[in-house]
């Protein structure tokens, strides 16, 4: 079956618009490999996942492979309209955004994922994804204080890139309260209590360098929990330290990790909770999600693997 590339340029992805300077790199980089290409630009939010729909049904003929140019938001986009297609097709990421913490699962990382011959020469993985009754998330899905710091880092993008704006947020939600009761069932089993923060992870690494579960695998079938306790705001400070190092173990009385395959979270009190997918925030009262194991293709650069 011929194939066909399919390039989503988010021109707001990294705060400033680096489409033209895209569109010139991936044109020249399809025109010397041959290839068949699109390209299209992004103007409202969803409008990825539109496209990557439209495109499945105007080339119902091709293999088609979706490039996610911006961050992880618009990968998140892209993932999420891949689930609504044939699942024939593949997608990637071409991380001209901020952020781009899926990619850091896989050896080189960005730089690798930047290398246009390298991308649209590479390989097909099948990956695990987070999949809820308030949309599809690739790398982690968080509800409480967490989520909240993911809302109001955008505020702080004048601190740069990585870790900075969100450390800034962190601060922010920490001055302005921790911690609700929810209703938490993990696989059949209750795990309700007073949370601070309710960490759900398929990938590894979020947040510009958070990396709670160093371990954890985008491949392995299974989710990795982490329930927070409440905790007070002296408590916060040294305990966001060594949760961004992935030393929850040392934290038994803080830190409750499970690991699960479905997963409900309800707020005791019937109010909205904040969620986080990948970076986008939603609000409501609950929320029921489940790994979905190796459910989507997803090209690797050449020469390109897992790490460890």
């Amino acid at each position: 079956m011929d194939k066909r590339h399919i390039f989503i340029i988010n021109p707001a992805a990294g705060g400033r618009d680096r489409s033209s300077k895209a569109v010139r790199s991936i044109e020249d980089a399809c025109r010397e490999l041959g290839l068949e290409y699109d390209i299209y630009l992004t103007s409202h939010p969803t409008h990825a996942t539109d496209i990557v729909k439209k495109a499945a049904v105007a080339h119902d003929d091709k293999q088609l492979v979706f490039y996610a140019c911006g961050g992880d938001g618009t990968l998140n986009e892209v993932a999420n309209g891949m689930l609504e297609i044939d699942g024939r097709h593949a997608f990637t990421a071409y991380p001209i955004g901020t952020g781009n913490d899926y990619i850091k699962v896989f050896e080189e990382g960005k730089k690798a994922f930047l290398d246009l011959d390298r991308l649209l020469t590479g390989r097909p993985v099948l990956v695990d994804c987070i999949l809820s009754d308030c949309g599809c998330s690739l790398n982690i899905l968080s509800v409480g204080i967490d989520a909240q710091v993911g809302m109001r880092k955008t505020k702080y993008s004048f601190l740069g890139e990585g870790v900075l704006p969100y450390c800034a947020a962190a601060v922010e939600s920490v001055i302005k309260g921790i911690g609700r009761e929810y209703y938490v069932n993990i696989d059949g089993k209750q795990y309700d209590g007073d949370y601070s923060m309710i960490f759900v992870g398929n990938g590894r690494v979020y947040g510009g360098g958070f990396c709670p579960v160093p371990t954890s695998r985008i491949d392995d079938g299974r989710l990795d929990v982490l329930l927070v306790k409440k905790v007070t705001r002296l408590q916060a400070g040294w305990l966001i330290g060594k949760y961004k190092k992935g030393k929850y173990a040392q934290l038994g009385d803080y830190i409750t990790y499970v690991g699960a395959r479905e997963i409900k979270i309800f707020s005791k009190d019937n109010a909205d909770m904040c969620i986080n997918l990948d970076g986008e925030t939603v609000e409501s009262s609950h929320i029921s999600l489940r790994v979905e194991p190796k459910r989507l293709n997803f090209i690797l650069p050449r020469g390109v693997g897992l790490l460890p």
